[in-house]
């Protein structure tokens, strides 16, 4: 064979591997374009990747535009998995932490968003909104030491907040609250307050609260059931009333006026606000078994007796609560 034949061959053979090489090349490149699992797995709960579309996020900024764009679009998954793709880019943005633990309390992944707010906390301990949460979290754990370390950062945190929009003017222990004050975190330590008998502390919480809405009826109420723990009824009757106002339907408001009205010795009020949450047989139940921790035993029988009387079947709990009345009254 010629020259020229074999120096054919070998351009050819050359070409040939070239646009292997070059094919290679675009293959590479056009995986480089699709998105890559980002490295917190651990905080996606070991889900399955999700179609950000074409191409990975470009930087930060992109991956919390894309998370934002899902979450409006109320596409949970797709919104955490971009906060999440975010932090390859940037692993100590304490708000990205915020936003994946926010959208997995959502979810219920309790335990994923406590990890996610604890590490938001280490990178900027005065992260206000992680406090909050992870404060409320820990109340729901029953951790109430650690609670009351995140809440009341929180509060103060608010609070100079609101100082220097007052220009540090008032005198007051507390400046008024306003529409980014955290109302939750307020309502959640005034409720540690009065766990521990610090009531006062408690009501001047509750107070702030009811200030800033004053058609609350749960606040109304907390701060209702706050008087009645230290035995003002009057003022525990005053707050409970003015929370049935706002919502008349709101029945732990009338739980505990009943409550309030058998302090009071109001027993047929405090039957009618009974029978406002509850059957006639339940509401004659419950008063009974009130009475009979006072001591009434001739009272707290009569109202038991009526209670089986009212049902239109077995009330084993007013039997069973009849004969401890009975019993308590022998002995």
């Amino acid at each position: 064979m010629s020259t020229t034949y074999w120096g054919k061959r070998r351009l050819a053979i050359m070409v040939l591997v070239l646009s292997l090489v070059l094919g290679g090349c675009a293959s590479t490149d056009e995986e480089a374009q699709l998105p890559q699992k980002p490295q917190r797995q651990d905080l996606y709960q070991g889900q399955s990747q999700v179609a950000l579309g074409n191409s990975a996020p470009l930087s930060e900024q992109d991956a919390l535009n894309q998370a934002i764009e899902a979450e409006r679009a109320g596409d949970l998954d797709k919104a955490l998995y971009a906060y999440i793709q975010a932090l390859d880019f940037n692993q100590s943005n304490a708000d990205t932490f915020y936003q994946i633990a926010r959208i997995h309390m959502a979810k219920n992944n309790t335990e994923i968003a406590f990890k996610a707010y604890n590490e938001a906390l280490i990178i900027d301990p005065e992260h206000r909104l992680a406090n909050a949460e992870l404060g409320i979290l820990e109340i729901d754990r029953r951790q109430y030491k650690l609670a009351r370390i995140h809440l009341e950062k929180t509060i103060r945190l608010d609070q100079h907040r609101l100082m220097s929009l007052n220009s540090g003017t008032s005198k007051a222990q507390y400046v008024a609250l306003d529409e980014l004050s955290p109302l939750r975190v307020y309502n959640a330590i005034a409720i540690l307050e009065d766990l521990e008998n610090h009531h006062q502390v408690a009501r001047t919480y509750f107070a702030l609260i009811l200030d800033f809405q004053p058609q609350s009826a749960i606040i109304a109420t907390n701060l209702g059931y706050s008087f009645y723990l230290v035995g003002d009824y009057e003022k525990a009757e005053f707050y409970l009333k003015q929370a049935l106002r706002a919502d008349p339907s709101f029945s732990r408001a009338w739980s505990n006026l009943g409550l309030v009205y058998i302090r009071k010795g109001l027993y047929r009020k405090a039957l009618a606000s009974f029978e406002q949450t509850m059957t006639v047989a339940d509401a004659l139940n419950d008063l009974g078994y009130f009475l009979m921790l006072e001591g009434k035993y001739e009272q707290a029988i009569s109202m038991f007796q009526q209670a089986i009387d009212s049902s239109p079947t077995y009330f084993e709990r007013a039997q069973r609560n009849l004969k401890i009345a009975l019993a308590s009254k022998i002995n």
